[in-house]
């Protein structure tokens, strides 16, 4: 694992990691995206595969969570990427401890980072309040959907590729409530309305 503290522009929360590994874009996430995520992050994605069965069946939460867990990790050991961790002091714990480390995180480095990538709406807007407080800085925490948009401005992936996986992912995940698909497309400047059906449109 590289533990090296080296803090790229965009850092990301355990389930997001989890949401988007299990996506078919993610091997090139892995080959063309830079991101940083905690300690803590990477402890809760090494228990879940300890802990949550490969055997589950498929489509059972308990196997998609092992799945991406185990993917999310890989990257993390290859030295030829560019996924880095960085540690937590103090270091929280419970059950949203990974989200609050990258809280804790972009509070102590908030000019370093552009990107904080996670799901829960309440953490996201806990994250943008740290963010404009600050001066010189333009960051702003969103929704993983976001990581797969970066891929898409690297011209990496093609914007029905891009859409697709965003499909992929909000269904497996369950996040296809209002809220969740409002929080979803924040911040995205794509329009998939001819790839997608409405139920998965803001």
């Amino acid at each position: 694992m590289v533990d090296d503290d080296v803090r790229h522009p965009v850092t990301v929360d355990t389930d997001a990691l989890i949401a988007v590994a299990n996506t078919g874009l993610w091997s090139r996430i892995t080959d063309n995206i830079q991101l940083t995520t905690t300690n803590v992050c990477f402890h809760e994605l090494k228990r879940h595969v300890r802990e949550m069965s490969e055997y589950a069946p498929e489509g059972l939460r308990e196997r998609w969570v092992h799945d991406g867990s185990k993917r999310a990790l890989a990257p993390f050991d290859d030295e030829e990427k560019s996924f880095t961790t960085v540690p937590c002091v103090p270091r929280p714990h419970g059950e949203d401890a990974g989200e609050k480390s990258l809280k804790m995180e972009i509070e102590q480095h908030t000019e370093l980072y552009r990107f904080a990538i996670l799901m829960d709406t309440y953490g996201r807007r806990a994250i943008n309040r740290v963010f404009d407080d600050a001066e010189e800085t333009t960051g702003k925490a969103v929704a993983p959907t976001f990581l797969l948009c970066l891929l898409l401005d690297e011209g990496k992936c093609t914007v029905a590729e891009f859409c697709q996986a965003c499909s992929e992912m909000l269904r497996e995940e369950g996040w296809t409530g209002y809220q969740a698909i409002q929080g979803a497309w924040e911040a995205i400047p794509v329009d998939c309305s001819q790839y997608l059906p409405n139920a998965l449109l803001p």
